[in-house]
């Protein structure tokens, strides 16, 4: 009698625990069906995203830094405004003080990074490690004789960068650099290699540091010819061009005395007088979209005093926030709203041609709008 109760007990017991595990069961499957259609429409509206992004290519942006020394600071201080406005950067291009900025700021560094680092440097520990001297005759001396190595500011800006050494379009921003070749003085653009080496070689400061020996050529500072690099931006598809100008302001009028004639360490020289840079810098100022400008008045190359740095960086702050205006116009112009980019008859429709014409015309706007 005990037994036939205990197994009809155990029946029971068997039958709710299936019914229990097959209500699970069911359960499980609405909550998984219930999730299915927002899993696929939230799929969907990525794809459309990406379907309308192809089809309609964002015009690209570059950032210029132009050379300074110490006074590249400021330019820190001008890119916390450029990053607030919310504009893409697509590239970067940067010559001297500008280099080691932009070469940063296109592995990962942002603007606040950047300025911890800056202020955070013995610049004159790093900048000061003395070359050995060689006597030797002028006429056997190669490139440009330079009183420091650089060595200890190289190997500091290698652990920063990470030891990279590719192509710089493979770099999470694509970066340029600009050198002076002494050979034969001409400008060089820096597209691949070490990374840290070539931003050495374009702040190679004339008789300050030593040359930089890179695939046969003598490099040294890209200021020399190119200060304010916005051709060399153009040149890697920029349809638009922020430009951090960090030269004196007086410079912004003066034109250069002629052609160089010299080469070699005579054309350091030469160069002094004729100021064969300043030409350029003139086109290159007028070509940006949006010319940021710091008052660097009373400092110079070598100001890198703590309280130099922080003057800097506010005068650069400073500047930045009087070019959020015009930032915020070619905002307006890079990034579209979404439901211009839905539109029927949006850029997407035009020819290449049609389109990059159009952007010529932005651009003038945008320009025009500065003066």
């Amino acid at each position: 009698m005990c037994s036939a109760e205990n197994e009809g007990t155990s029946t029971v017991g068997k039958m709710k625990r299936f019914l229990y595990v097959l209500m699970l069961a069911l359960m499980i499957g609405q909550v998984a069906q219930a999730e299915s259609p927002r899993k696929t429409n939230a799929r969907t509206r990525n794809t459309r995203q990406q379907t309308i992004q192809h089809q309609v290519p964002r015009p690209r942006v570059a950032l210029v830094v132009g050379g300074g020394g110490a006074k590249g600071a400021a330019a820190i201080g001008a890119m916390k405004a450029v990053e607030a406005s919310g504009i893409p950067i697509d590239m970067v291009v940067g010559t001297s003080a500008g280099a080691i900025i932009t070469g940063l700021y296109a592995v990962g560094y942002n603007a606040e990074q950047l300025d911890s680092i800056y202020r955070a440097q013995d610049w004159i520990y790093l900048l000061s490690d003395m070359a050995a001297p060689r006597w030797k005759p002028w006429s056997k001396v190669k490139g440009v004789p330079g009183m420091m190595r650089g060595e200890r500011f190289t190997q500091k800006l290698d652990s920063l960068l990470g030891g990279r050494c590719c192509s710089f379009d493979s770099l999470p921003i694509p970066l340029r650099c600009v050198a002076v070749d002494v050979r034969d003085f001409c400008e060089v653009t820096l597209d691949s290699g070490n990374v840290a080496q070539a931003i050495r070689a374009s702040m190679s400061v004339p008789l300050a540091f030593t040359t930089v020996e890179q695939d046969s050529m003598l490099l040294v500072d890209g200021g020399l010819l190119n200060n304010l690099p916005v051709d060399v931006a153009r040149r890697m598809g920029a349809d638009y061009v922020i430009a951090i100008d960090l030269m004196d302001a007086k410079r912004a009028t003066q034109q250069s005395r002629g052609t160089m004639h010299t080469r070699g360490l005579a054309s350091i020289l030469e160069w002094k007088y004729v100021r064969p840079d300043l030409d350029k810098y003139q086109v290159n100022r007028r070509d940006a979209d949006v010319l940021i400008h710091p008052d660097v008045e009373g400092y110079h190359g070598a100001s890198f005093s703590e309280d130099d740095t922080r003057q800097l960086i506010a005068r650069g702050e400073e500047a930045g926030r009087a070019a959020l205006d015009k930032l915020a116009e070619m905002k307006k112009l890079v990034v579209p709203s979404e439901v211009k980019r839905g539109s029927k008859g949006s850029k997407g429709s035009r020819s290449s041609k049609s389109s990059k014409g159009s952007r010529e015309s932005e651009r003038r706007a945008l320009k025009f709008g500065d003066k």
